[in-house]
């Protein structure tokens, strides 16, 4: 099982750097990082220049705004790249990957491996371990050098401890979003509809449990946490395990599927 389960690895990996899919999630990444940079840097600066060729004018209700979508402090500004890795990089790189397994099952690409004694978990778990984990590994890296970049020259409040921690959180969290992504569309048997209750989930249900008692246990609290900038890490123990079970559930039910019904394959 070993031997089969490196090889899908190896063959993914190889499939992932040969479609360019690894170059477009460290290029997306860093490219998200180095806008909201640069807009932070040229926005920001419009109300002092407004206040030096109007005087007397009041812009307090645009420094107001200025400063919630692009900061110059580190905490403010990693939450507000962390809100549009989870907003677009998760958008973009669940409508990338949402097809993969359907697609290689209907062009028969598992049948030879099958013939050849690989069974139908081996391809999701290579796939789930694969992209998840190069998608992940990119945001915890771009975060990182975000972190570290923005700490130059804006106000530093944000230790590099918590710079790290919350890196390593979002990085998981797009590791999730991905391998749930992969999960469903085995399950459901279809890429769009696992498309369709990804984007959903992780693009609403933040922003919506964010106003309820509830919404601090539920798995997407890993969103918000990042989103908010957050340091209280104690918070985070129920919602990565929620998210750890209900991926091993997911994933039991996906293998349980390709196992029962072989014309999946």
């Amino acid at each position: 099982m070993m031997r089969r389960m490196k090889c899908c690895i190896k063959k993914d990996m190889l499939e992932a750097l040969r479609t360019g899919k690894v170059t477009l999630f460290v290029i997306l990444a860093f490219g998200i990082g180095v806008l909201i940079m640069l807009f932070s840097v040229i926005f920001s600066d419009i109300p002092d220049s407004l206040m030096a060729e109007l005087p007397g004018l009041d812009i307090s209700s645009l420094e107001d705004m200025m400063s919630v979508l692009y900061p110059k402090r580190v905490r403010e500004s990693v939450a507000v790249f962390g809100y549009y890795i989870g907003f677009f990089y998760s958008l973009v790189t669940i409508l990338v990957c949402n097809g993969m397994l359907p697609k290689e099952r209907k062009n028969g690409k598992w049948i030879l491996p099958v013939q050849q004694g690989y069974e139908g978990r081996d391809f999701i778990t290579g796939k789930c371990l694969v992209y998840g984990g190069l998608a992940g590994v990119s945001v915890f890296a771009s975060m990182l050098v975000y972190y570290l970049v923005a700490s130059t020259f804006m106000l530093r409040n944000m230790s590099f401890g918590n710079g790290l921690v919350l890196a390593l959180v979002h990085g998981l969290n797009i590791f999730f979003i991905l391998a749930f992504t992969i999960l469903f569309s085995v399950w459901f048997g279809n890429g769009t509809v696992a498309a369709i209750s990804m984007i959903g989930t992780v693009l609403f249900v933040p922003d919506i449990m964010r106003y309820l008692t509830i919404g601090r246990f539920l798995p997407t609290y890993m969103l918000t946490f990042v989103y908010d900038g957050m340091d209280t890490y104690s918070e985070l123990v129920i919602p990565l395990i929620l998210n750890i079970v209900l991926l091993l559930l997911t994933y039991i039910l996906a293998v349980r599927k390709v196992e029962k019904n072989k014309n999946i394959l």
